[in-house]
This record gives structure tokens, sequence and C-alpha cells, in this order.
């Protein structure tokens, strides 16, 4: 999947999103500070998942967008949010790849063991870092957290990317990332254009996963029997 829609000017408008379907308040009661809504997992899940012993897939229809989920494209030019706000750690996610949706799964369910195995199975950790393009647009690059060599070039070329234009190209053959540096100047981001990284994850994700028996796991558990019956009702 590589979708890198232009963003939307203005962080204000931001600010109210609705939470995405099966999603759950951020608020806490008693008029303290906002919960943030994301989140990591605990590091020794995520020490677990460097050492490969969380094993993860991608099975997973669009919505559009003004921030998406997104590996760079081959042909565009990108830079790094050089700021540690815009980048976030260890995030559960699932991938559904027969309907191209993202959903966050909360580190609190994903940890809890109430998942079905196969599920969990199902679902890969990712770091989140905002990334602007040469062309204006911005988009979330997910690099999963794995013992796999292409995330050690991954984040090699995140880190060269936090101070100058690169394109990111992964050659499978073999197992690793060309980086070419931007020869000419180009204009930085407008970083000053973009909401807060969690209203940015509200928009690209299509749902946020926080019980056992939401219908997201319950379609997948069906073995493709609920993507046929949503097929059905639409005729």
């Amino acid at each position: 999947m590589a979708i890198s829609a232009t963003t939307q000017k203005g962080g204000d408008d931001f600010e109210e999103s609705p939470l995405p379907p099966n999603g759950a308040s951020s608020k806490v009661e008693g008029g303290d500070a906002p919960k943030p809504l994301f989140g990591g997992v605990s590091a020794r899940t995520a020490r677990a998942a460097k050492k490969g012993t969380v094993s993860s897939s991608r099975t997973g229809k669009s919505k559009q967008a003004s921030f998406s989920l997104s590996k760079p494209p081959k042909v565009t030019y990108v830079k790094v949010h050089p700021s540690p706000d815009y980048t976030m750690l260890n995030l559960p996610v699932y991938q559904n790849t027969i309907t191209n949706t993202w959903h966050f799964i909360t580190p609190e369910l994903f940890e809890s063991g109430q998942l079905p195995d196969r599920f969990q199975r199902a679902v890969r950790l990712v770091d989140i870092y905002t990334t602007g393009g040469a062309d204006g647009s911005f988009f979330l690059w997910p690099v999963k957290v794995s013992s796999h060599s292409s995330r050690k070039g991954a984040l090699k070329a995140v880190e060269v990317a936090r101070s100058r234009y690169i394109i990111v190209e992964w050659f499978p053959q073999a197992a690793t990332y060309s980086i070419e540096p931007a020869t000419e100047a180009i204009p930085e981001p407008e970083w000053s254009s973009l909401p807060s990284l969690e209203a940015m994850m509200l928009d690209a994700f299509d749902s946020v996963v926080s019980v056992a028996d939401d219908k997201v796991v319950s379609d997948y558990m069906s073995g493709g029997v609920a993507n046929r019956k949503d097929e059905e009702d639409e005729d």
C-alpha cells in the first residue's frame, strides 16, 4: 500500500475529529488532562517482537483520508518529521488486505490474552514516523518491529530522512533499502500545517479495536464468511 494524500490545512479542523468505528472516548473523568488514545505496547512485548518470538501476518475498502499509513513511494523524495512528538513506537496494528483497512489494537487488549490466537498472530507491531513528500503530501510511515534485516535498513533510512530529502527503494533480492539523497534544494515540508500526531492517526486508522469481540476480530475469525455476507447485504 503506497498512498500519500495531501494534507488538510489548519490544525483546528482535526481537534474534534470523531473516533473511528469501534473506538472509545479518550477523555477521563474529573476534568483531568485527556488520556492519549494511541500508545505502544510494553517494552517486554516489543523486545519479544524484535527477537522474532511474536509472529504476524498481513491478511486486510479503503476510506478517503487526509492522512494514510503508507511506505514512501519510489518516485517521491521524502523527509521525516524531526520532532519526537511526531513519532510513535511499538503500536499493535492489524491491516486487512482484503478491504485495505488499518485497525489500531489497544495495547491493553493486545497484551490481555483475550484475543484469539490466530488474530493475535495477524497483528503487527509497528513504529510510526510522520513523513512529508517533496510534492507537498504527508503520510504516516509504518516500520515493522521485527528481527528481520529489513527493519535495520528501514530505520537507517528514517534517520537519514530526518535531516534531508531522500528516495527510498526496497530491493527484496538483497533484503535491503536503497537510499538516494536529493541533490537539489527542496523546500521544507510545511510541518506547521499539521495537526497533532494523534489527530493524524485518528484520520489514518479505520477503527480502534479495544474489545475481543469487536467486529474486526469476528470478521477475521469467520474465515472469509463475513466478507461474503457483507457483499450479499450490499446486493
